[in-house]
């Protein structure tokens, strides 16, 4: 009797330990990253950040030492799920590991080298899981990607030192060198495209086929011949309506049945916009004065460093330049964007991410700016900052008026 009293003791101890273990699992509840590397020089600093499709915003960082690095953190929101390692170093190549987390997720990631997208990540979470079957049947390939992608920015730093004029041969031959490496790194991508979509065909409706399918949806939107626009729409079609309903799943419809696109020397197209305080706007309120549109992201860095000379242009310009920054995020990362940098020009949201006016424009990647003259009639589409360029622009347009 007495043993059977003590094993029904043990079975209930056991059964309330598991449930304690279940409620202590809360949304608070840190999950953790732990990354053990050979191959990595020491003091390297590596990037923790929350992914969207509008980019990234860093959390945290970690220095590598011995080949070990560690991330312990909360996740503030439930879309926070969706991360990215990065390290900007000449040895690494400027791509994401991405992970997928959960509260209480304990991560571990292995690698050898630098190539980080093809770092071993071992994680119960279903989505890394499910992510990891799109890493594996392009491992290979991932591969060589990277260390192409390494030496290219090596030899672009090298041609920019070398005198064309002085040193033509030297010149040529390694811009001969470049291009023929962006071609096999452009022949590369294709048969990753081709294999992760056979792969994605393979798989059942989760977050990772969703965000491979979103970024297939911006090339069907800005390409005319993009290979894979039949494969994307059928993907498209066979989501769940929760996922159609979603905002990524919005911005792939937009992408996937665009209205028309709007070139230079057509007349704009309008749409709904809401300020910081919620009033509505449209960029036809500035007709008689010339427009900037400017396409934008709180994890687009180029974005971020295009704010200075656009507040700049703004403050000389203002009698005949309107300047109207256009947030692709959602509302929170919106509003924090707006309070971390000072924009005291339009500042404006559509509440459509990269499904709304952006599509007009084919818009794929950020920072893109529109130039619109008072009439409302495109001028100019820009893809891309460098510094100076807005200076420039302004500058010779507004020459002698």
């Amino acid at each position: 009797m007495k043993s059977k009293v003590k094993s029904l003791i043990v079975v209930l101890a056991s059964l309330l330990l598991a449930a304690c273990g279940e409620k202590s699992i809360s949304p608070d509840t840190p999950y953790v990253i732990e990354g053990e590397l050979t191959g990595v020089r020491d003091s390297v600093v590596i990037r923790l950040s929350v992914s969207d499709t509008g980019g990234s915003t860093r959390i945290a960082t970690d220095t590598i030492i011995n080949g070990k690095f560690r991330f312990e953190n909360v996740m503030q929101e439930p879309e926070q799920n969706k991360l990215s390692l990065m390290v900007i170093d000449p040895d690494f190549p400027p791509m994401l590991c991405r992970l997928y987390t959960a509260p209480g997720a304990h991560i571990k990631i292995k690698g050898n080298g630098t190539h980080l997208v093809t770092w071993d990540v071992q994680s119960d979470v279903p989505e890394q899981i499910e992510y990891n079957k799109l890493t594996d049947v392009v491992r290979d390939e991932y591969d060589e990607v990277q260390t192409l992608l390494i030496e290219l920015s090596k030899i672009r730093s090298e041609l920019w030192g070398i005198d064309k004029v002085t040193q033509p041969e030297l010149y040529n031959t390694k811009r001969d060198e470049y291009n023929e490496m962006v071609r096999r790194n452009n022949e590369l991508d294709a048969i990753i495209d081709q294999k992760q979509v056979e792969q994605m065909k393979k798989m059942q409706p989760s977050a990772p086929r969703l965000t491979n399918l979103y970024f297939m949806a911006l090339n069907a939107g800005s390409e005319d011949d993009y290979a894979y626009r039949e494969d994307a729409i059928a993907l498209y079609q066979s989501m769940p309506e929760e996922m159609k309903q979603s905002t990524e799943g919005k911005e792939i419809y937009a992408n996937l049945y665009p209205p028309q696109s709007v070139k230079e020397g057509d007349v704009s197209p309008d749409a709904d916009f809401f300020d910081l305080e919620g009033n509505l706007h449209h960029v036809s309120e500035f007709r008689g004065k010339y427009v900037l549109l400017d396409f934008w992201s709180i994890g687009c860095g180029a974005c971020i460093m295009a704010l200075p000379e656009m507040k700049q242009m703004h403050e000389q310009y203002s009698d005949r330049l309107a300047i109207v920054s256009l947030s692709v995020d959602n509302d929170a990362r919106w509003r924090r964007a707006s309070k971390e940098h000072e924009i005291t020009w339009n500042n404006w949201n559509e509440g459509k991410g990269m499904g709304g006016l952006s599509v007009n424009y084919r818009v794929s990647v950020i920072p893109h700016y529109v130039l619109l003259n008072p009439e409302g009639i495109v001028e100019r589409q820009i893809v891309g900052y460098e510094e100076g360029m807005f200076q420039t622009l302004f500058t010779e347009l507004f020459a002698g008026k």
